[in-house]
């Protein structure tokens, strides 16, 4: 009989750069080897992702599939089929955790029997150190999934992020359900962000509670190049992009015109020569939060036609069948 009490859960696409990283980290794990196991998805990798992963089998509990369509959803549906034990941690490929990692988890689940969403503390493992105007005025929980601000307690699953969350089994299901279209895609350049937050939001609405801990800990490897304004600003504009999928009652409300949010179509329209006067001036806070909040709407927008745009041609399918 399996003594597995925990999987560990993650998808990661040419994640050869972090895995060695991530994984040695696990090879600490204080807890037994044969009380939890990880179930890595490759995702469809071109680099050496697979030699990776395929060279520490013998050193953890370590078992490896391939997800050949693109999409996170898909990857971690197919790893759904492996999971073991009454907690499964949903984590990404560019963590560190620590290594009482698992055991943490492991007692918060005990201690908070009335909740079945966990989530756990993410700090920065800068390679690069961030500009002081991105570290005061970014939004960091958006741009890195960091939390060290979030109070000890009962949370909304908003809060909670996919680096480091964990989640009762038994309120699982069958597969990793999000809305399609959501989430990283190696096949598009901008995605709609904040599957993570959907998947808990979705599982919060069948009547799961959440709560957060600061013992369970990762540190969050923060690429270099990930400081830089122009990846600042295109994360925002996957930040909207996700809002109008993830949190559609933002919108319900508004006024629209063929299809659009006229309020947020105006704002960006005449913030756009605005944008192009600021972009010369050098890096501030200011200037940060006029061109982010313009990346946001810029999202919204882009989301919002792509969505009218699918409409119509479902429209025009279904009219020309008949």
């Amino acid at each position: 009989m399996s003594k597995v009490k925990v999987t560990i859960l993650f998808s990661t696409y040419n994640g050869e750069k972090t895995l060695p990283t991530m994984l040695d980290a696990l090879c600490a794990s204080t807890l037994p080897q044969d009380e939890w196991k990880i179930v890595a998805v490759d995702n469809n990798s071109s680099d050496d992702t697979a030699a990776v992963l395929n060279s520490y089998k013998e050193r953890l509990p370590l078992e490896v599939y391939f997800e050949p369509k693109q999409g996170k959803q898909y990857a971690l549906t197919l790893g759904f089929r492996h999971l073991e034990g009454e907690l499964v941690i949903l984590t990404d490929d560019d963590v560190i955790p620590a290594p009482d990692w698992i055991e943490q988890f492991l007692t918060l689940a005990d201690q908070q029997p009335q909740f079945a969403i966990f989530g756990g503390l993410i700090t920065p493992e800068w390679e690069e150190r961030p500009a002081s105007w991105l570290i005061k005025y970014g939004h960091l929980g958006i741009l890195y999934a960091l939390n060290d601000g979030l109070p000890e307690g009962p949370i909304s699953a908003a809060l909670i992020s996919g680096p480091n969350s964990a989640f009762r089994r038994s309120i699982l299901g069958s597969g990793y359900i999000v809305h399609d279209g959501l989430g990283p895609d190696a096949t598009v350049a901008q995605f709609p962000m904040g599957e993570d937050t959907a998947f808990a939001l979705r599982l919060e609405k069948n009547g799961a509670k959440a709560f957060h801990s600061r013992r369970p800990r990762v540190r969050h490897i923060v690429r270099k190049g990930y400081v830089n304004e122009g990846w600042v600003l295109r994360r925002g504009e996957r930040y909207g992009m996700g809002l109008v999928i993830v949190r559609p009652d933002l919108f319900d409300s508004k006024t629209k015109i063929g299809g659009l949010p006229i309020a947020s179509a105006l704002r960006w329209l005449l913030m756009v020569p605005a944008s192009v006067v600021v972009k010369r001036f050098p890096p501030s806070g200011v200037r940060f939060k006029l061109l982010w909040a313009q990346s946001v709407r810029q999202g919204i927008l882009r989301q919002f036609l792509k969505q009218r745009s699918t409409m119509n041609k479902t429209i025009y399918s279904q009219v020309g069948a008949k």
